[in-house]
């Protein structure tokens, strides 16, 4: 798992703890991740997510 930037999150407390709980299994990462898009289509997810086409979150992927 590669974490490079989160909003909405306290990052620096629920992270580490997120990571233990994926790492066990316990926490389902795919699951959580309603949608992935590339850059070039992160306003069409902000704009899905506004208008509550994705429930979840959503993953930017920049590289």
């Amino acid at each position: 798992v590669k974490i490079i930037g989160s909003y909405g999150a306290r990052a620096r407390q629920d992270l580490p703890m997120l990571v233990k709980l994926a790492e066990t299994g316990i926490f389902n990462l795919e699951a959580a991740v309603s949608r992935k898009c590339k850059f070039e289509e992160a306003t069409a997810a902000y704009d899905d997510l506004n208008h509550g086409k994705i429930i979840g979150r959503a993953v930017v992927e920049i590289m």
